[in-house]
C-alpha cells in the first residue's frame, strides 16, 4: 500500500521501525515539527516532497546552501552571455545589432536585477519563482536570436543547451521549477523553428534531437540530484532528533544523578546527625544516671551530716524544734529537685524562682500564718547548677529561719527585703536584709555558737568558695557573693 494517501486527505505516513522513530516518541519534536519521516521520499513522480512541516525546514536548509552558487552562477552567466556578442559580431555581422540590444537591452538587465534581488529578504520566498524567470528570460533571448536569422543562427541552440545546464545543475532550482522553465525554453525553440524559419528538415531535426536529449538527460540530473539532496536532508535530520534525544536523555539521567545523589547526602547526613543524636543521648543518659545515682548518695550524707550536727547541738539544748528544722533543711533541698526536673534542660535552676517558694515555706512552717511581715524581692534571672543549688539552698534555709524567728518574735512587724544581681564581673550577689531585732552584743560572727550559723558559714565559704558578710545595725543584713561558674 502507498505509504501516502492522495485522496484529499492529510498525508499518512507509515512507521518507520528504527531506534530513532521508537525513541522520538520519548522526547518533544524538533524545531516544531512532527515526529516520523517516511523514507520512500518519492511516492510517486509527480510528488516528491516531504510532509508539510518537514518540506518547509528543507526548503531553508536547501536555500541557505545554494544561495551563495547562485548569485555566483548568476554573475558568472551574465558575464558570459555578453561576452558572446563577440560571435554575434563574427558570424552574423549584419545582424549584430538586434543581437546587442537582446543581450544588453532585455537579457541582461533582467539578470542584473536578479543578482540584486538575491540580497532581498523576501528573496528566500520567491526565489524559485525569480530564478526560473531569469531561465526563461536567458533562454528566450537565445530563441529570439535563432530566430532572426535562422540560416546562420541554427547553431546557437548550443546556447541554448548551456542555458538548460544552468536550469538544471547550477541555479539551485528544484527539479518542479527546473523542469518548468526548462521544457518551456525547449518547446518555445521548437515551436520558433516550426513556425517562423524555412530551414531543411535534416538541420532541424538534428537540433531538436539534440536539443531534445540534453533537456531529457539533464530532468533526470536534476530528478535524482533533489532526491539524494532529500536524502542526505533526512539523514542529517534523522541524526540530529537522535542526537537531540541522546542530548535530552542524557541530560535527564544527569538531573536523575544530581537529585539522587542529593537525596543521598540528605539521608546519610541525617543518618549521621541521627547516630550522633542516639550517641549523645545516650552519652547523657549514662552520665545523668551516674549523676542522680551521685547525688543522691550526696544529698544522704547531707542528710546524715544535718542529722550528726543536729545531735550534737542537742547535747547542750532541749529537743525542741528539731524535726521542725531537719524539716525545713530537707524542703529546700527536695525544692531544688522539684525546680531541676521542671527546668527544660533537667541540670539548673532558676535562682529568682526558687527563693520566693522557698520564702513562702519557711514563712509558713515557722509563723503558721500570714504574720505582720512584709517580703520584697528584687531578683534579676540567675541559674544555678544542681551541685550549687542544693548547700545554697541550705544556707538561705538557715538565714531566712532565723530572720522570721528570731527577728521578729511574738508576731513582730517588719520588713524582709530579698536582692539577687548579676554583677559585671559574672559574680551573684544576694542580699537578706530585716529590720527587726538585731543580733546580740559581742556576738562573734566568725565562730558561731549556733549550728544554723555555724552551717551557714560551712556552706558559703567552703563548699561553694564564697564570701558571707553579716551586718547588724537596724536588724541584719546577709550579703552572699559566689562566683559565677559554668555549670
Amino acid at each position: 500500500m502507498d505509504p501516502i494517501d492522495h485522496v484529499g486527505k492529510t498525508p499518512r505516513f507509515k512507521p518507520v521501525h528504527s531506534l530513532a522513530d521508537k525513541m522520538v516518541r520519548l522526547m518533544p519534536s524538533w524545531a516544531g515539527f512532527r515526529s516520523g519521516l517516511n523514507r520512500k521520499l518519492v511516492a510517486s513522480f509527480s510528488r516528491l516532497r516531504f510532509p508539510p512541516e518537514i518540506e518547509s525546514a528543507f526548503l531553508d536548509d536547501y536555500f541557505d546552501n545554494t544561495i551563495q552558487r547562485t548569485r555566483i552562477a548568476i554573475f558568472i552567466g551574465l558575464v558570459v552571455y555578453e561576452l558572446f556578442h563577440i560571435l554575434d559580431y563574427l558570424v552574423v555581422p549584419d545582424v549584430k545589432t538586434a543581437m546587442m540590444w537582446i543581450r544588453f537591452g532585455f537579457v541582461g538587465p533582467i539578470i542584473v536585477i536578479l543578482f540584486l534581488l538575491t540580497f532581498d529578504r523576501r528573496f528566500r520566498q520567491y526565489n524559485q519563482l525569480y530564478i526560473a524567470l531569469g531561465i526563461l528570460a536567458s533562454g528566450g533571448g537565445i530563441v529570439m536570436m535563432t530566430l532572426i536569422s535562422p540560416h546562420y543562427t541554427s547553431s546557437y541552440y548550443a546556447g541554448i543547451i548551456i542555458v538548460l545546464i544552468y536550469c538544471y545543475m547550477i541555479m539551485g532550482l528544484r527539479f518542479f521549477w527546473a523542469s518548468a522553465a526548462g521544457n518551456i525554453v525547449v518547446i518555445s525553440y521548437v515551436l520558433g523553428m516550426v513556425f517562423f524559419t524555412d530551414l531543411p528538415i535534416s538541420i532541424t531535426i538534428n537540433n531538436y534531437f539534440f536539443l531534445l536529449g540534453a533537456d531529457v538527460m539533464l530532468m533526470f540530473g536534476a530528478y535524482f540530484t533533489e532526491v539524494l539532496r532529500r536524502r542526505d536532508f533526512q539523514l542529517r535530520y534523522e541524526l540530529d532528533r537522535e542526537r537531540r534525544l541522546i542530548e535530552s536523555l542524557n541530560e535527564d539521567l544527569e538531573i536523575r544523578i544530581k537529585e539522587r545523589t542529593a537525596e543521598l547526602e540528605v539521608e546519610i547526613a541525617e543518618r549521621k546527625h541521627a547516630q550522633n543524636t542516639t550517641q549523645k543521648a545516650l552519652k547523657e543518659k549514662e552520665v545523668l544516671l551516674r549523676e542522680v545515682y551521685h547525688r543522691t548518695k550526696n544529698n544522704m550524707n547531707v542528710v546524715i551530716s544535718l542529722l550528726n550536727l543536729q545531735s550534737a547541738e542537742q547535747e547542750n539544748r532541749p529537743a525542741q524544734d528539731v524535726y521542725k528544722q531537719l524539716s525545713g533543711r530537707i524542703y529546700s533541698m527536695s525544692l531544688v529537685h522539684e525546680q531541676l526536673y521542671q527546668s527544660e534542660d533537667l541540670a539548673t535552676i532558676r535562682l529568682d524562682q526558687y527563693l520566693p517558694k522557698l520564702v513562702s515555706q519557711i514563712k509558713y512552717s515557722v509563723m503558721h500564718v500570714e504574720g505582720n511581715i512584709q517580703l520584697n524581692f528584687q531578683c534579676d534571672p540567675v541559674e544555678i547548677g544542681l551541685d550549687r543549688a542544693v548547700p545554697l539552698g541550705l544556707a538561705l534555709n538557715e538565714i531566712i529561719t532565723n530572720a522570721f524567728k528570731h527577728s521578729f518574735p511574738n508576731g513582730m512587724k517588719g520588713t524582709i527585703d530579698f536582692s539577687m544581681l548579676n554583677r559585671k564581673s559574672g559574680s551573684i550577689e544576694i542580699r537578706i536584709q530585716n529590720d527587726g531585732l538585731g543580733l546580740p552584743e559581742g556576738f562573734d560572727f566568725e565562730n558561731p555558737e549556733t549550728l544554723g550559723l555555724r552551717l551557714i558559714q560551712l556552706l558559703i565559704v567552703e563548699q561553694l568558695d564564697g564570701k558571707l558578710k553579716i551586718e547588724s545595725s537596724d536588724g541584719v543584713l546577709y550579703t552572699i557573693e559566689l562566683p559565677r561558674i559554668a555549670d
